[in-house]
């Protein structure tokens, strides 16, 4: 039997303004009027392969109205309303809001620059996930094939409130699973890095500077991770979110000549901005799982 998990509720805000202007957009079903629904109420990626799940989840009472600013403290405690539609009893709600997050960007053909270096390198087209891998997404996987969920879990519900979250406590080697399991792979070390970056040596996927909270790092005091669409002011050229803090991503590349380790990207919520920008990099074994490390896929 198909289990879901839960969302409490005790954070909700009181209600700021009415839904009536929302669902009267949602019923005139123009693209002027999903535009328009989603410049007001949608916090991350959209292009018109999501129109329909688009109209599902803002046409669904998802704490559109009271959801505050995601990036305003406390931070660790805000649930999205995709966190709220991933919870919902309605299966084609909870589909909808998977559809949105399994959304991927084309990287075209270019010149990266690689490393404090920015020695350039030569790059084919690649497509790569807007967002880390989640909890939700992973859960999917787990249902659908029996793999051993990570160990924050309970059985295969991962922990409440976190759909939305990138999952964490998955070595290399779960990733890689993952991603042949929706027909991808791991970004190497140098596709990271150009999605990140974007065709030019920025430090930060928005730039040079930090002048606002843009990502999840210990700066912002979250204590945890918190939803990959919280930071839309801090994606990147190609329209990637999360590509530092908030967790650890895996690479294909590996760190010793055996390929007994392989390469993390991006720094993660647990460390400030010296550890997390663009050019920022660990290497763990690959079968060694943490709570500031995740994934996200490539194609």
């Amino acid at each position: 039997m198909e289990r879901t998990n839960s969302v409490t509720t005790k954070n909700t805000l009181n209600i700021t303004k009415s839904s009536a202007s929302r669902l009267a957009l949602v019923e005139r079903n123009t693209p002027e009027a999903l535009q328009k629904l989603c410049r007001d109420y949608w916090t991350w990626h959209f292009d018109a392969s999501l129109s329909d799940a688009a109209r599902l989840l803002l046409s669904t009472d998802l704490g559109w109205e009271t959801t505050p600013q995601l990036t305003t403290p406390p931070v660790g405690e805000v649930i999205s309303p995709i966190g709220y539609a991933l919870a919902h009893e309605n299966k084609e709600v909870r589909n909808a809001a998977l559809h949105v997050l399994d959304v991927t960007v084309d990287i075209p053909a270019g010149t990266a620059h690689i490393g404090e270096e920015n020695a350039p390198l030569e790059m084919d087209a690649f497509e790569v996930g807007v967002y880390p891998v989640t909890n939700a997404q992973y859960q999917r996987f787990v249902q659908d094939t029996g793999h051993t969920p990570p160990q924050d879990w309970t059985d295969t519900n991962y922990p409440e409130n976190r759909g939305d979250h990138p999952v964490v406590w998955v070595t290399c080697e779960d990733a890689e699973t993952y991603a042949r399991y929706v027909g991808g792979r791991l970004l190497t070390f140098p596709e990271w890095q150009y999605a990140a970056r974007g065709p030019d040596d920025r430090l930060f996927p928005w730039g040079h500077e930090i002048d606002k909270p843009r990502c999840n790092t210990a700066e912002l005091g979250a204590g945890t991770t918190t939803p990959v669409v919280s930071f839309r002011d801090g994606i990147s050229p190609f329209g990637c979110y999360d590509m530092i803090g908030n967790v650890w991503e895996w690479t294909d590349t590996t760190y010793d000549d055996e390929g007994n380790f392989r390469v993390a990207c991006g720094g993660a919520w647990y460390y400030n901005h010296d550890y997390s920008t663009c050019t920022s990099y660990d290497f763990f074994s690959n079968g060694y799982a943490e709570f500031v490390i995740g994934f996200r896929i490539a194609r």
